[in-house]
């Protein structure tokens, strides 16, 4: 009986000692497994920085800021609207003009952009934008935006 159980422990080990040769390759140690998932002040302990990806570039900023814009219109997140605004605009968004704004989303119903094209001189920058409404069809806009705290969208110009 004592001699089959020494092959099976010897079997036992071997599978063991390979398990844990194949989990060790590589050189990383890799985190226990408890089952239970890790808190986030856990996680952020154990993460990584990923300091491969760069910051994104002025013109991937303009495109996001004015997709964001769109989204928050489209959305009627009137707050996020407001805040991808220029202060400049943003202060005469009080009142009246925010209830038009909010009544001609409702009338006009989406929009749909693409940015074409985006100039930055500076803190300024143009993006033009393929806009596509359901009532008023298709229109060509450039959206100026300065630069405010990132970028913000300012009053809208040549309209075609």
């Amino acid at each position: 009986m004592a001699s089959r159980k020494v092959p099976a422990v010897v079997g036992a080990m071997l599978v063991t000692v390979a398990l844990g040769a194949a989990c060790s390759r590589g050189g990383t140690p890799v985190p226990e497994q408890t089952g239970a998932e890790q808190t986030g002040a856990e996680a952020s302990r154990t993460a990584v920085p990923d300091t491969t990806t760069p910051a994104p570039s002025d013109d991937e900023q303009v495109r996001d800021t004015v997709m964001a814009f769109q989204q928050a219109y489209n959305t009627q997140n009137w707050d996020a609207y407001l805040e991808l605004m220029c202060p400049a605009w943003r202060a005469q968004y009080t009142g009246p003009i925010m209830d038009a704004t909010k009544r001609t989303r409702a009338d006009q119903g989406l929009t749909t952009v693409s940015v074409t094209g985006v100039q930055i001189v500076g803190d300024e920058a143009t993006a033009t934008l393929d806009a596509q409404n359901e009532l008023l069809g298709r229109k060509t806009l450039d959206f100026k935006l300065v630069r405010e705290d990132g970028w913000r969208v300012c009053m809208p110009s040549g309209v075609q």
